[in-house]
């Protein structure tokens, strides 16, 4: 299953990018500001932990 988005000149594949460009299309056309910020948030959040656990996947084989 893919996630894709595209609307306003700006456009996603997979869940983070999703989130982001939905959060700022929500705000940008203030349809929800409160729901535009927990969606750009919770992109930026799972982005964040997704990396942290891909470094320490790689690192783990290393140490």
């Amino acid at each position: 299953m893919v996630q894709k988005l595209s609307g306003m000149g700006l456009s996603a594949s997979g869940i983070v990018g999703v989130l982001i460009v939905a959060g700022i299309i929500l705000s940008a056309t203030d349809v929800s500001q409160t729901a535009g910020q927990i969606a750009m948030w919770g992109g930026v959040i799972i982005g964040l932990a997704l990396g942290i656990f891909g470094v320490v996947g790689v690192a783990s084989r290393y140490f």
